[in-house]
């Protein structure tokens, strides 16, 4: 895109699925553990914050680019960012980390 090419993306082009995988936090007991906890837990929602963030700028962009390739790459990426965004929310979810 920064040389001015539009890279090709289909409609239907997707990466090669994942196996949908939530691992749970281990809740061995100690003060360590729970410090671990609330690091992971703190981590998670910053990369969240992050995603969303990132997800909005494609958003915007996607509404702002005259060529309708650009358009539709920007578009791939943003979906791949929302997909991130909802591993980080399923994990903190099964995990009790997001309320």
């Amino acid at each position: 895109m920064m040389s001015g090419t539009v890279p090709s993306v289909s409609s239907g082009q997707q990466q090669a699925s994942a196996p949908s995988i939530t691992p749970a936090y281990n809740q061995a007991s100690g003060q360590g553990q729970n410090q671990n906890r609330n690091n992971d837990a703190y981590l998670c929602s910053d990369a969240l914050s992050t995603e969303k963030h990132v997800s909005s700028i494609y958003n915007t962009s996607i509404f702002e680019f005259k060529d309708p390739g650009m358009r539709n790459v920007l578009n791939h990426i943003q979906t791949e960012e929302q997909e991130h965004g909802k591993k980080i929310y399923d994990y903190m979810a099964v995990n009790g980390m997001y309320s």
